[in-house]
């Protein structure tokens, strides 16, 4: 009777197909019944939803064939393939059907779970607060290694062609020896090649050009500056074989209008990238920057850069090769479909170009495939030129999203509070949510400098590589960050670009190490500018700076055998960047200007749905921004209020948490200062 039941090969193939189809579309329909809502990084907006649907359904309904299809393929093919180990095992035709489904999930469960411990971040946003056997589950994968996991995953995986070979049932023919032959012989080729390659052609005589930079990149956190944990013992070498910048200013601490002016060492309001949504007229303006300038004495040059630098994608910085993700409205709708269906996210990462907003996932920053393009680019320059590389990394960004084994490492053990998997600034705060309590802001410096400790072994993975090609004494390696972060210190908030307070997002680290030509073990401290970073760099590289560069180059500071005199005091100007919400509970709101939050002052723009800012509300924006200026001991802020503009001054040499509001003990020099703002200050921002 059983061998009447028993099913031909064929058959329990499709039976397996079916079975697996059926376990993989009810996944699906499981995730999408259980996050219907759209959001960002924990935030959500009913207009915003109504806005997608109404005006992007084409998109949504193609991210969701998009799904479905990957589903279905994935069913199919683990179905087939759990059908034929138990066709080898004879069962009967149910047992062939029964058995590839449970065949599915004894691969599917624990491929989830390896992804969730090496990555919990990605999933925090949907199950930390789901329910409370979800969170137990997170909280329990963190710390788990995902190695166990896999292995169990590719145990229920293997079995099926051991099964169809101990059972007779695959017989190689008598022609299986040509391809294993051919295969042979491919290898030993390639291996010979590879061992009697030519040697390669001589170094290019003029110095290569490294620039590590990360997104809200503390100095103060780096261990080798005094702090507690033991962050970053590469940047620490980095800075014992080179000389740092005690104090490193930005003007505006978000991350498009920072690299403009890094990159051409103007303020902005002289460059076009005045705020983070600036419209086509900024994307398609013709900039002089530090990669125009080497590109055309000679240097090959590129930028490669994870989630957070999509800047480069998007504006012309003169980058001959660029390689970052894009960042539109279509792509963060699909961005955010997909991060929802935590079945589907760890079968992604095998091909992420079927996904490609996989890589533009804030909560998925592990270094790792940054490291892989990086070392590709580095491949593709020819020795005859010397090379100019960006390479800019996002995991000290917000959530901060150390993948394991670095995920968690910090926290305070028994902490099950909200910022357990790091946090994002909120759009939208209830008027009766309690402030965060002394352990949620640990926890939030935990993830970060869990994250800090993930870019520090990036950095040293990238000198090794240097060292590896025999370029260590010929590059200039620099390290870099678009601007700082704020961490809930002083009850400031988290994040960057909302506010002046405070240096914690306005300092950044400048470290440079070039054998020979740059004094070892020198910290400068003179204050610099993120203006005065490419003319200091192009010097150090023995290349004229251009006209249109405002800065002024630091490099007779550092150089060996350099004076200990310091350069004369220039002013740092500071600027906040637009504003995304007007109810997030920051205490910046109460001391602006108000203008509605972003759902209401920006548009989509075509073709290719960039978040732009509607003209109607430059003005308003410029006039309301917090401005400022970084001179000597002072530090000097313009709060633009509907009762007029507030000053405060702060002494940073003696106060440098800027707790204590100096302006009124000290009326000469707030005026001085002032003038000194409006004299410096770009005007075209003025007249805007």
């Amino acid at each position: 009777m059983m061998a009447r039941l028993r099913p031909s090969f064929a058959r329990s193939l499709v039976l397996g197909c079916r079975a697996g189809l059926l376990v993989f579309l009810a996944l699906y329909t499981l995730c999408a019944l259980l996050n219907m809502k759209l959001g960002y990084q924990g935030n959500e907006s009913a207009s915003l939803q109504d806005r997608v649907w109404n005006e992007f359904r084409g998109v949504v309904l193609g991210q969701v064939g998009r799904l479905i299809l990957a589903y279905s393929v994935l069913g199919l093919t683990l179905g087939a393939w759990m059908g034929a180990g138990l066709w080898a095992l004879r069962v009967s035709r149910r047992a062939v059907f029964w058995g590839s489904a449970l065949g599915c999930l004894a691969v599917e469960i624990p491929w989830v779970l390896a992804d969730m411990a090496h990555h919990p971040h990605l999933y925090a946003a949907t199950l930390y607060e789901r329910a409370a056997w979800t969170k137990a589950l997170l909280l329990a994968m963190s710390g788990a290694s995902p190695s166990a996991w896999r292995g169990a995953a590719l145990l229920a995986v293997v079995w099926v062609p051991l099964a169809i070979v101990l059972s007779g049932g695959l017989r190689p023919p008598r022609w299986a020896w040509v391809p294993a032959a051919l295969a042979t012989v491919l290898a030993l080729g390639y291996a010979g090649g590879r061992l009697w390659q030519k040697a390669p052609a001589p170094a290019s005589p003029r110095p290569n050009l490294l620039i590590l930079a990360a997104d809200g990149l503390r100095p103060d956190h780096f261990s080798g500056n005094g702090y507690a944990r033991p962050t970053t013992p590469r940047i620490d070498q980095l800075m014992r074989e080179g000389a740092q910048f005690r104090e490193t200013v930005v003007q505006v601490p978000r991350t498009g209008p920072s690299w403009a002016t890094i990159l051409t060492s103007q303020w902005a309001g002289e460059h076009p990238l005045l705020h983070t949504l600036v419209g086509h007229e900024a994307r398609e303006a013709r900039l002089t920057t530090l990669a125009t300038v080497l590109g055309n004495a000679g240097w090959q040059t590129a930028v490669v850069s994870d989630y957070a630098g999509d800047i480069f994608s998007r504006f012309p910085f003169g980058f001959q090769r660029v390689e970052a993700p894009a960042f539109n409205f279509p792509d963060l709708i699909r961005q955010r479909m997909l991060v929802t269906h935590v079945t589907l996210l760890p079968w992604t990462a095998l091909v992420p170009g079927l996904f490609p907003e996989r890589g533009q996932f804030p909560e998925l920053t592990d270094p790792a495939p940054l490291r892989r393009a990086a070392q590709r680019t580095l491949e593709g320059f020819t020795p005859e030129a010397p090379f100019a590389l960006l390479v800019f990394g996002s995991s000290t960004h917000f959530p901060y999203a150390a993948p394991a084994p670095d995920e968690g490492r910090f926290i305070a053990p028994g902490y099950r509070g909200p910022w357990r998997f790091g946090a994002s600034p909120r759009m939208e705060l209830p008027p009766d949510a309690p402030p965060p309590t002394p352990e949620d802001i640990a926890a939030l410096a935990a993830n970060y400098d869990a994250a800090l400790v993930t870019f520090d072994a990036f950095v040293g993975n990238m000198l090794e590589e240097l060292e590896r090609r025999g370029l260590t004494d010929s590059t200039l390696v620099v390290l870099l960050a678009d601007h700082g972060e704020s961490l809930a210190e002083n009850g400031r908030g988290l994040g960057h670009g909302d506010h002046l307070w405070g240096g914690e997002a306005l300092h950044v680290p400048f470290v440079l190490r070039f054998p020979g030509r740059v004094a070892e073990g020198r910290t400068v401290t003179s204050r610099a500018r993120s203006l005065d970073v490419a003319p200091t760099l192009l010097e150090l590289l023995g290349v004229p700076a251009p006209e249109t560069f405002r800065g002024r180059s630091l490099a007779p500071l550092i150089v060996p055998g350099a004076s200990k005199e310091e350069l004369p005091e220039l002013p740092a100007l500071i600027e906040t960047d637009l504003w995304f919400s007007d109810r997030d509970g920051q205490p910046y709101q109460q001391v602006r200007l108000p203008y509605p939050w972003i759902y209401d002052i920006a548009a989509v723009e075509p073709p290719q749905g960039d978040i732009v800012l509607k003209p109607e509300w430059e003005a308003p924006v410029e006039a309301a921004r917090h401005r400022g200026l970084y001179f000597g001991r002072w530090k000097l802020l313009e709060l633009p209020t509907p009762k007029g503009v507030k000053v405060e001054l702060y002494d940073v040499v003696i106060d440098p948490s800027e707790q204590q509001d100096v302006a009124a003990q000290h009326p000469e020099v707030v005026a001085t200062l002032r003038e000194q703002l409006a004299r410096e200050r770009p005007r075209s921002l003025e007249t805007r």
